[in-house]
């Protein structure tokens, strides 16, 4: 196994879907900072950096879902709308976060990045990841659906993969939070999804036909 386990960084909810859906690696004991929310890149990488300083500051609840505006940071995917428990789950994630990437031996890091380009400052990341995990032996893979071209890089230990996305169904020209729950049930979604598996599997040197879509899968329901 090349990479013991497989984390999402965001920028959305996309790849840990992925990852359950086809039952990539085993379930972590609580979710990860990142998974089932929106954290910009930027965000992302300054909260990595700064030992998650400011992360809970300000939180607000609207329309069921949390808030944290001051960094453009939304959850939606919560089963509680109490705002204690709330911040004990992510204050359960945050040590998850950081107890794997200490003491784990290597980690595949996966971004959903959704810009109209196949620009992106993996180094922003990289020079993080090597000052607060030294001994650490990952892989960073920025996943794009936006520009219409296929495109792939690879240089050291990252990988950029952009695949369009352009759905025939109407209302779900993009991948957003909505569609993420439907994709896996159109043959265009899984089709699609198998694509960018394909992909994250020659990163982990692994068969992509071992991995089998959980088609009953529920998202909202089975992210814990």
């Amino acid at each position: 196994m090349k990479f013991q386990h497989i984390i999402s960084l965001g920028e959305d909810c996309f790849f840990r879907s992925l990852i359950d859906r086809y039952n990539i690696r085993n379930k972590f004991p609580c979710r990860m900072p990142f998974d089932g929310s929106i954290h910009p890149y930027k965000e992302t990488c300054d909260l990595i950096c700064n030992n998650f300083i400011d992360y809970t500051k300000n939180i607000t609840f609207e329309n069921n879902f949390f808030y944290n505006h001051d960094k453009n940071i939304m959850w939606n995917h919560e089963k509680t709308d109490n705002i204690d428990s709330f911040l004990y789950q992510i204050s359960k994630r945050i040590d998850q976060f950081e107890t794997i990437c200490k003491n784990s031996e290597s980690i595949l890091f996966c971004i959903h990045y959704k810009k109209y380009n196949t620009e992106f400052d993996f180094d922003l990341l990289n020079n993080i990841i090597q000052a607060k995990y030294p001994h650490l032996r990952y892989h960073i893979f920025i996943f794009n659906n936006y520009c219409k071209e296929y495109y792939k890089k690879i240089h050291l230990n990252n990988t950029y993969v952009n695949i369009y996305w352009d759905s025939p169904i109407k209302c779900c020209n993009e991948i957003n939070d909505d569609f993420v729950r439907q994709m896996y049930i159109t043959q265009y979604g899984k089709d699609f999804s198998l694509n960018v598996l394909k992909e994250l599997c020659s990163i982990l040197e692994e068969d992509v036909y071992k991995y089998i879509l959980n088609e009953s899968y529920n998202f909202d329901d089975n992210l814990s």
